[in-house]
C-alpha cells in the first residue's frame, strides 16, 4: 500500500470534519466499492452537510482521491522512513511492516480495500491514474529506505539492488493482500508466504 499525508485542511473549517469524511469515505469504500460511493451519504455518515463536504472536497473525483491518501497514510507500513526502533535491525522492521499489511483487523482490511478499489478503478478512470501511480512510487521509495537501513546495520544480505527489491516485494504484498481479500488464500496462509519470500531474498 502506498503513503503520502492527506492535503491539510483549510483555516476556516475544523480538520476533525476532514477527518470524520474522509473516515466515513474509506469506510464506504471497503464495503460498497468506489462505484457504491455516494457523496449524500458519505456526508450523512461523518455527521456534516453536503455542502460542508464539497467544502473540503471539490468533487466526487476529489474525494475518491483524497480517501486513497488516506488509507496510505494510515496503513502499517507507513512509517517506515522513519527507520527502526532502537534495538530493532533493519531486517526485522521492514518484514514487521510488510506483515502489518496482512492483517485481519478492521482498519487494515479496509484500508487494503480502498487501495485495491481505488487502484482497480484507476484501470477506467484516467484522472485517477495520476495519483495512484505517485502513492505506488511513495510506498515504493519508504520499502527502498528500510531496505537501505537493513543493508548498514548488516542484516539484509549485502549486493541487494533496493530500488529493484522494493519494486519486486511492494508487488508481491498488493498481491497477496488482493487473493487475501477475494478469499482466495487465507490471511494466515498470506502472510506465511510473505515472510519466506522476504527470508529468500533479504535475509543475510
Amino acid at each position: 500500500m502506498a503513503r503520502r499525508s492527506p492535503a491539510a485542511g483549510t483555516a476556516t473549517e475544523p480538520e476533525n470534519s476532514r477527518g470524520a469524511i474522509l473516515q466515513a469515505a474509506a469506510r464506504t469504500i471497503a464495503r460498497h466499492g468506489v462505484r457504491g460511493l455516494k457523496v449524500d451519504d458519505v456526508a450523512a455518515a461523518a455527521g456534516v452537510s453536503t455542502p460542508l463536504l464539497y467544502y473540503h472536497f471539490a468533487s466526487r473525483a476529489g474525494l475518491v482521491k483524497a480517501t486513497l491518501e488516506y488509507a496510505s497514510i494510515e496503513a502499517p507500513s507507513s512509517a517506515l522512513p522513519e527507520g527502526p526502533p532502537e534495538g530493532e535491525t533493519g531486517y526485522r522492521a521492514l518484514e514487521r511492516a510488510l506483515l502489518a499489511e496482512l492483517d485481519d483487523t478492521d482498519q487494515v482490511r479496509d484500508n487494503a480495500v480502498v487501495w485495491g478499489e481505488v487502484a482497480a478503478s484507476a484501470v477506467f478512470e484516467d484522472d485517477l491514474r495520476a495519483d495512484v501511480k505517485e502513492a505506488v512510487e511513495i510506498w515504493r521509495e519508504e520499502v527502498v529506505q528500510g531496505i537501505r537501513a537493513g543493508l548498514a546495520d548488516g542484516s539484509i544480505r549485502a549486493g541487494i539492488d533496493p530500488e529493484q527489491t522494493a519494486e519486486l516485494l511492494t508487488t508481491l504484498v498488493d498481491g497477496l493482500c488482493t487473493r487475501w481479500l477475494s478469499g482466495s488464500v487465507t490471511v494466515d496462509r498470506a502472510r506465511e508466504l510473505l515472510a519466506a519470500d522476504l527470508k529468500h531474498r533479504l535475509s543475510a
